[in-house]
């Protein structure tokens, strides 16, 4: 039996992360926390009344086992009523590639691992934290990056974070915050922790600092998650960076021992490269299962002025449909084994040929292609 070539063993879920909000029009800020029912249990007392026995009957045996104990004074700290917070709770978003939720941390964090052997994801993160900051023009008021600390200026509400972009002269907030990074060589990772510094909110012309432990979790959380958004985005856009790059192509064995095309790239590399480079060899691409890593194909064999135009020789590879079957290797490397309509490989012969028209669509960039189909 084979073992699974692509990405079997490794699935990848994109998460997608969407903020819904409904809103009232006329409904506050304050009244978006609250419960839309009213609060008048508030006022309720427990009628205490005293158990009447009727004449010519005897007063039956009591006992206190199932008294209901009062409640101690402690127990009526925290919110009541109106002060409740309805929404649900805040939680962090895993969005990049394998970071991971710290727990019992006491304030919100999230450990950032490395990606490959060559990624200092300790220099990274710094560079990343430091343009999410000047993308919503943030100052950065206090820098120690031997402690691992940043103190930034003031987040307005206006465009700043997700959430906080309500259209509400009325209410306005703003916000510093504190970012705190921990390296942890061990494990080629970062923690980044996140922290409410300072809090003005103001409503109709009132400005408030009071913000209370749950809300100043809730905003921490926020940031934190927008600055993972931040973070993937930079990432991805390295990758297509580095897609759009030459790639080395050799031939050699996949994981079945299967002759195959290993490409110098990361499976999401391999995957965006040969997706454009397929079409301009004849491939018409039918189907696609990246998370599976294969895509499937229809063969149609250019004109003899194409491979002229080309510089190469002939595909000796019959009309038909074909799979293109991707595999992650050790060492950063991805294997593409070609398999015909019945699921059989290609011969080694075939994959020999078709390696020296390939070889050259992978080792050129994107750019150069394009300049020379002009």
């Amino acid at each position: 039996m084979f073992k699974a070539n692509g990405k079997g063993n490794a699935v990848r879920l994109v998460l997608s992360v969407a903020t819904v909000a409904v809103l009232a029009a006329c409904s506050s800020p304050q009244e978006r926390k609250m419960a839309n029912r009213g609060f008048e249990y508030e006022d309720a007392r427990l009628e205490g009344r005293a158990f009447l026995v009727p004449a010519g009957l005897n007063t039956p045996a009591f006992n206190s086992s199932f008294d209901i104990p009062a409640l101690p004074e402690s127990s009526r700290d925290g919110a009541l009523g109106a002060k409740v917070d309805v929404r649900p709770p805040a939680q962090l978003l895993t969005v990049v590639p394998g970071s991971q939720v710290v727990a019992n941390a006491g304030e919100p964090t999230m450990a950032f691992y490395a990606l490959s052997t060559s990624q200092s994801v300790e220099r990274d993160t710094w560079a990343f934290l430091m343009n999410f900051l000047a993308q919503y023009k943030v100052t950065t008021e206090k820098l120690d990056q031997q402690a691992g600390v940043l103190q930034t200026g003031w987040f307005d509400n206006t465009k700043a974070l997700d959430g906080w972009s309500e259209e509400d002269d009325d209410f306005v907030i703003r916000q510093r915050y504190q970012f705190t990074l921990r390296n942890d060589p061990q494990r080629h990772a970062v923690n980044m922790s996140v922290r409410v510094l300072d809090h003005e909110e103001t409503v109709d012309g009132e400005t408030s600092k009071e913000l209370t432990p749950a809300d100043a979790q809730r905003y921490a959380t926020r940031a934190l998650n927008q600055f993972s958004l931040y973070y993937d985005k930079q990432l991805k856009s390295r990758e297509q960076h580095k897609a759009n790059d030459g790639m080395g192509l050799e031939l050699g064995l996949d994981n079945n021992e299967l002759s195959a095309w290993i490409v110098d790239g990361s499976f999401d590399q391999v995957w965006r490269r040969l997706n454009q480079v397929l079409p301009a060899y004849g491939f018409t691409i039918k189907d696609t299962q990246q998370s599976l890593g294969w895509i499937d194909v229809e063969y149609d064999e250019p004109g003899s002025e194409f491979w002229k135009a080309k510089g190469s020789e002939p595909f000796k590879l019959d009309e038909d449909k074909y799979r293109f079957q991707l595999g992650e290797m050790a060492g950063g490397k991805t294997s593409i084994t070609l398999f015909d309509k019945d699921k059989k490989p290609v011969s080694s012969g075939v994959i020999s040929q078709m390696y020296i028209s390939l070889s050259e669509a992978f080792a050129k960039g994107l750019a150069d292609q394009a300049a020379k189909t002009e």
